[in-house]
């Protein structure tokens, strides 16, 4: 069985080269995301934001033929430029993060708040015809009510958020290294030990076992964190 054609994106080929260069860095990274998500959210903050360079920033600069020449004139130091400029976009991240989380729970609320609105001037009420003001503002009055209370509960949970998408980061990470470094360092032959040559011809026992690990990995993470909350009630 081959798995649904999404992974055959250059996206996906560009996350698997740069899980497979980068083994000795998002491998204990994957680890610390998952095992320890709860001991500083702005540490696993920072975190997410080098893995997210990994994965992301850094594939889609390369396309850049400025930025492809430039690391490519460095030759075997290209490890290094990578890193340097991972840690540099993991502080970076760290402050944008918190921004971007209120604005965007401002704008999710709002987005909802303006739907119910435009819904409340749908039905046509009478009571409409007496309101004081245009019914043309009541989405955007719904819109602002609700952007500012969910942007409070996204600041005040920005902890909790934080650690649960540390731990799926985790747990998916983990999980793909858990299959791929059996398949490369044992004699364990998992379908036609086929994710050592790429995502394209992925058969489906690596595709379940890389499924199934995630799914435990993340069961254990969220078990952390609810073992870590319930300590702190107690105390």
């Amino acid at each position: 069985m081959i798995p649904p054609d999404l992974i055959n994106t250059e996206a996906f080929t560009n996350l698997y080269l740069l899980l497979v260069n980068s083994v000795y860095i998002l491998l204990p990274l994957s680890l610390i995301l998952l095992l320890f998500s709860k001991i500083s959210f702005k540490v696993t903050i920072f975190l997410l934001g080098v893995y997210a360079s990994y994965s992301i920033v850094i594939p889609y600069l390369l396309k850049i033929p400025l930025i492809s020449n430039f690391v490519l004139t460095f030759g075997d130091y290209s490890f290094f430029i990578y890193l340097i400029f991972s840690l540099i976009f993991g502080f970076v991240f760290y402050h944008l993060v918190n921004i971007a989380f209120v604005v965007g729970g401002f704008l999710l609320g709002g987005l909802v708040g303006y739907s119910i609105g435009t819904f409340i001037i749908s039905s046509n009420g009478e009571w409409l015809n007496n309101l004081p003001f245009s019914i043309s503002y009541i989405p955007w009055i719904i819109f602002a009510i609700l952007g500012v209370i969910v942007a409070i509960i996204f600041s005040k949970n920005y902890q909790s958020i934080i650690s649960m998408i540390s731990v799926i980061f985790g747990a998916f990470i983990l999980s793909f290294y858990t299959i791929y470094l059996l398949e490369k360092h044992t004699s364990i032959t998992i379908g036609n030990n086929s994710l050592l040559n790429g995502w394209e011809q992925l058969s489906q026992p690596e595709f379940f076992g890389i499924f199934i690990s995630l799914i435990i990995y993340m069961i254990i993470g969220f078990y952390l964190i609810v073992r870590s909350n319930r300590k702190k009630a107690n105390n």
